[in-house]
C-alpha cells in the first residue's frame, strides 16, 4: 500500500490537471455566455429598429392617404393633421437613425431622411393661392413623392431588419445549444476526466515505481557477459526512491562508458582497415608503373655499352611516371584540396578544353563525343581549373565504362529548382551540366555509396575521384549526383550557381 504522504505527492499533479480542466471548461462557458448576451443585445436592437421602421411606414401611409383624399371642406384640419404626422415621422426617423448600426441599415435611413426632407421642402411650398383643381393635383403629386421617396425605403428597411432578426434568432439558438452542451461538459466531463486521470496515474505509479526493474540486456550483449538487473524495493518514501534511482543511473553510466570505449576500439579498427585499403590501392597503383620502368631500365642495361634508351621506351617511362604522379596527386587532393580561386570564366571554354583533352583516347576507343552546347558564352564565377578537373574525371570514368566503343553525351541547360526534393541550399537559378554514357551503368552495390571515399567499381581504382569531385562542386555552392539511365548507361549531373 502507498503511504499517505507519498500518495498525496503523487496525486498532486493529477489534482492540478483536473483543476485546469475545470478552469478551461468554466472559461468556455463564460465565453459562450458572453456571445449569447451579445447576440441577445443585437436581437433587441434589431427588434427596436424594425419597430421604428414599421412606425415610419405607418406614418408615411397615413400622409399619403390624407394627401390623396383630402377633406376640402376643412383645409386647415388637413394641414394640422399632416403637420402632426410630420412631427411623428421626425421622431421615428431619429429613432431609426440612432438604432442603425450596419452599413446597409444606415444607407436605408439616409435614403429615407433625404426623401423625407424633399417632401418637407415641397410641403412648405404648398400655397393657398392655388385653385381647387391645382391644389388637388399638387397634393396627389406630393403623395406620389412620399410613396416613392419615403414609403418604399421604409419598406426596404423593415424587410432588412426582419432578415437581421431572423439571423440573430438563428445565431442565438445556435449559441444556446452550445451553451447547453458546454454546461453539460462542465457538469460531467471535468469530474469524470479528473477521476479517470487520477485512477490511471495512481495505478500506473503503483505498478511501475515500486516494481521498477531496469534490465541492461543490450549492454550485456555488447560486452559479451551477463549482467544482473537492478530492482527497486517497495520500502521507503520518495527520498528512498530517489536514492535507488541514482544507483540505477550510476550503473547505466558505467555500462555506457564501457560501450563507448568498445565503440572507440571498433572505430579505430575500421580506420586501420581503411588505411590498409588505401595503402593496398597506392601500392597497386604505383607497382605497375614502377615494374614497367624497371623492366625498360634492365633491358637497357643488358645491352652492354650505354647507348641510351629508344624514344618509344622513353615515352613509356614518361607515361608511367605521369601515372604515378597522378595517383599521388589524387591522394594529396583528397587529403587537402587546393584553395578555390574563382573568377569570371566562360564555362563553355572549360568544357571544350576538357573534351579536347580526352578526344585522343576517345578516338582510340571508338567512342563518339557528342556535345550539345549553347552558341553564346556562359560567364560564371568559378575556379576554371577545379571545374576542368571535375569534367575530366567524369569523362575519364565514362571512357572507362566504354572499352569497346559507344557514345558520351555532354549538355548544358539552365535549371530552376521546383522546391520538391531539392537541397535546402540550392540556388534559385543554376546551370546543370550532364555527362551521359552508353556503358553498363552504375553497379547496384555502390550506387548508394557512389561519392564516398575508397568506393570504386574498378579493380585498380582507389575510389577517390568522385569524392574529390563532390567536394569541389559543393565548395562552389552546387550539387552533384549520379544515376542510371532508363535506356542503359550512366548519367552524372552537377549544378553551378549562376
Amino acid at each position: 500500500m502507498l503511504s499517505r504522504p507519498l500518495a498525496l505527492k503523487l496525486l498532486a499533479p493529477t489534482v492540478l490537471v483536473s483543476l485546469a480542466l475545470v478552469g478551461v471548461c468554466i472559461l468556455a462557458v463564460l465565453y459562450l455566455n458572453r456571445l449569447h448576451v451579445k447576440v441577445s443585445e443585437e436581437l433587441t436592437e434589431n427588434v427596436q429598429s424594425t419597430s421604428a421602421a414599421h412606425s415610419l411606414e405607418k406614418v408615411a401611409k397615413e400622409i399619403i392617404s390624407k394627401l390623396e383624399q383630402p377633406n376640402r371642406d376643412h383645409p386647415n384640419r388637413l394641414v394640422q393633421d399632416i403637420n402632426g404626422r410630420n412631427d411623428e415621422a421626425r421622431g421615428f426617423l431619429a429613432d431609426a437613425n440612432r438604432l442603425a448600426n450596419h452599413d446597409p441599415e444606415k444607407d436605408y435611413v439616409n435614403k429615407i431622411e433625404a426623401g423625407f426632407q424633399r417632401y418637407l421642402d415641397r410641403w412648405a411650398e404648398r400655397g393657398k393661392e392655388l385653385t381647387e383643381v391645382d391644389q388637388a393635383n399638387f397634393d396627389k403629386d406630393l403623395a406620389r413623392q412620399v410613396k416613392e421617396d419615403v414609403l418604399v425605403p421604409c419598406t426596404e428597411l423593415r424587410a432588412y431588419n426582419a432578415g437581421q432578426i431572423e439571423r440573430s434568432d438563428n445565431e442565438n439558438e445556435r449559441i444556446v445549444k452550445q451553451l447547453k452542451w458546454g454546461l453539460l461538459a462542465v457538469g460531467l466531463g471535468a469530474p469524470l476526466s479528473g477521476l479517470l486521470l487520477g485512477y490511471a496515474v495512481a495505478q500506473s505509479l503503483r505498478h511501475s515505481i515500486y516494481q521498477l526493474s531496469v534490465g541492461i540486456r543490450d549492454a550485456a550483449g555488447r560486452l559479451n557477459r551477463e549482467l544482473g538487473s537492478v530492482t527497486l524495493q517497495e520500502d521507503g518514501d520518495l527520498p528512498d526512491l530517489h536514492r535507488q534511482l541514482q544507483g540505477v543511473l550510476a550503473e547505466i553510466e558505467r555500462i555506457v562508458d564501457q560501450l563507448q570505449q568498445r565503440e572507440r576500439e571498433v572505430l579505430r579498427s575500421e580506420q586501420l582497415a581503411a588505411v590498409g585499403q588505401v595503402a593496398a590501392g597506392v601500392a597497386h597503383e604505383l607497382r605497375n608503373p614502377l615494374t614497367s620502368v624497371k623492366m625498360l631500365v634492365q633491358t637497357g642495361l643488358e645491352g652492354g655499352a650505354s647507348v641510351g634508351l629508344p624514344q618509344e621506351d622513353l615515352r613509356i617511362i614518361e607515361h608511367e611516371v605521369r601515372r604515378m604522379e597522378q595517383c599521388i596527386q589524387m591522394f594529396l587532393d583528397f587529403a587537402k584540396p587546393p584553395r578555390s580561386e574563382r573568377r569570371q570564366t566562360d564555362l563553355l571554354a572549360v568544357l571544350r578544353r576538357s573534351l579536347s583533352l580526352v578526344e585522343g583516347r576517345a578516338r582510340r576507343q571508338r567512342v563518339t563525343l557528342a556535345a550539345d552546347l549553347p552558341a553564346e558564352p556562359i560567364p560564371v564565377l568559378i575556379d576554371p581549373e577545379q571545374i576542368h578537373q571535375v569534367m575530366v574525371n567524369l569523362l575519364l570514368n565514362a571512357l572507362d565504362a566504354l572499352p569497346r566503343g559507344g557514345t558520351i553525351q555532354v549538355n548544358v541547360r539552365e535549371f530552376v529548382p521546383s522546391g520538391n526534393g531539392t537541397p535546402a541550399k540550392s540556388p534559385e537559378r543554376s546551370l546543370e551540366i550532364r555527362v551521359c554514357d552508353t556503358g553498363s551503368g552504375i553497379a547496384p552495390r555502390i550506387r548508394e555509396r557512389l561519392f564516398e571515399p575508397f568506393v570504386s567499381s574498378k579493380e585498380t581504382g582507389v575510389g577517390l575521384g568522385l569524392s574529390i569531385c563532390k567536394r569541389l562542386i559543393e565548395a562552389h555552392g552546387g550539387t552533384i549526383r549520379g544515376d542510371n539511365l532508363p535506356a542503359g548507361g550512366a548519367v552524372f549531373t552537377f549544378t553551378l550557381p549562376v
